[in-house]
């Protein structure tokens, strides 16, 4: 299950990346045909509106290629002791992943929480073992077991 739940999240942010260049290409592309078409204030606005929107997506495209590179250089073990970044962790308020921060994914009807150990649950949930529990937002969260 958790090697079809790896190749969902690398689906999602494929799919992210794919949005991001396009929405580049026509970024991009609006500057190039204003430039054709506009003379004056009117094409310098546009012309800087389209490079701030480029300037933006490009940084997410740099986030989201590093949160890829983070998901493939997972090394996926059969015994987990203790929780570490490529666990499934199952609580019983529910099953996170340990890896990038996707938030909700759901998979064969099932909801799993794909966090980083960045993350707030995430750092409390790293480092620890089965049947140890942490406290999240007020509720308390046993950890049942780590696959």
């Amino acid at each position: 299950m958790k090697k079809l739940l790896h190749q969902k999240c690398l689906e999602i942010i494929e799919s992210k990346l794919l949005v991001i260049q396009q929405n580049i290409d026509a970024a991009q592309q609006t500057a190039n045909e204003d430039t054709k078409s506009s003379a004056g204030d009117k094409y310098e606005t546009t012309r800087a509106m389209m490079q701030i929107e480029i300037e933006n997506n490009t940084k997410r495209l740099i986030e989201v290629r590093e949160l890829k590179k983070i998901l493939t250089q997972i090394i996926f073990q059969n015994n987990y002791q203790f929780v570490v970044v490529g666990s499934l962790v199952m609580t019983n308020q529910g099953k996170f992943f340990i890896s990038i921060g996707l938030g909700q994914v759901f998979l064969e009807n099932d909801k799993y929480f794909v966090v980083s150990i960045n993350s707030p649950i995430g750092a409390l949930l790293l480092g620890k073992k089965i049947n140890d529990t942490i406290i999240f937002h007020q509720k308390e969260y046993q950890i049942l077991d780590i696959l």
